[in-house]
């Protein structure tokens, strides 16, 4: 009997330990389903507490929130606006972009054609500048007569003449030199440098020695000539040249 009843409290006891184990087991899954549970309630009670009144203020938070990256995309756009107009516009005494771009558009004015001197736009004349080892030296001489600028350009045409008459002594002037155009405003003068050899250097059977009245001389580009007074002896040989002359300038 005490075999049984000791077997028995060893029973028993080993019942209650896994009673004990079973039960602790239990409270452990309770804590958690407790734990899990308070949880759910928690957000179901966060979920609830939108449609409060508490909750609404809570809801414009976020409205706030969100109205800020509004203002932040509306900043960019005011400084857009103002950014160009800070450095895109031009400094102080500069021209602006667009009308520099229309000022460059628009051409030039051209420049006034110079009308070309004709023979009553000048008047003719004589230096002489200089003598020596058988020949003279001196300048015809064109002056603008006129109101009006002119271009001169070339060498014109010069020769003696003689005889009371007008009549060409011997050959024409030869030219030296190159030409360039000359612009001649009222009163200025245009000068072609002349030299004159000496009859007496030749013989007189091939100069044929005759006295010159003076010049003719023809303006560049013009048929008409006027006279300028010169006395002087020629040859009325053409196989003698004494005149030479330059471009007007």
């Amino acid at each position: 009997m005490q075999r049984s009843g000791r077997a028995a409290r060893l029973t028993d006891g080993r019942w209650l330990s896994a009673l004990h184990l079973l039960l602790g087991g239990a409270k452990m899954r309770h804590v958690r389903l407790l734990v899990v549970g308070t949880g759910i309630l928690c957000a179901l009670a966060l979920g609830g507490c939108g449609s409060t009144t508490d909750g609404a203020v809570d809801a414009s938070q976020p409205a706030s929130e969100t109205a800020d990256p509004t203002d932040a995309t509306s900043a960019p756009s005011s400084s857009t606006q103002s950014s160009p107009a800070a450095t895109g516009g031009s400094p102080v005494g500069t021209e602006s972009p667009s009308s520099s771009s229309k000022a460059a558009s628009k051409p030039a004015a051209a420049d006034p054609v110079t009308p070309k001197c004709t023979d009553p736009d000048l008047k003719a004349g004589y230096r002489s500048t200089d003598a020596g080892a058988g020949s003279r030296f001196g300048e015809i001489t064109l002056t603008n007569v006129s109101d009006h600028a002119c271009a001169l350009a070339g060498f014109g045409g010069l020769s003696y003449v003689g005889g009371g008459d007008g009549d060409q002594v011997g050959k024409p002037a030869t030219r030296e030199g190159s030409w360039r155009k000359v612009i001649m405003k009222p009163g200025q003068v245009a000068v072609s440098a002349i030299s004159e050899g000496t009859a007496a250097n030749y013989p007189s059977s091939t100069c044929k020695p005759t006295k010159v009245d003076g010049f003719r001389v023809y303006v560049p580009d013009s048929y008409d000539s006027q006279f300028v007074a010169h006395k002087t002896t020629g040859c009325a040989s053409k196989k003698v040249s004494l005149l030479s002359h330059k471009a007007f300038h």
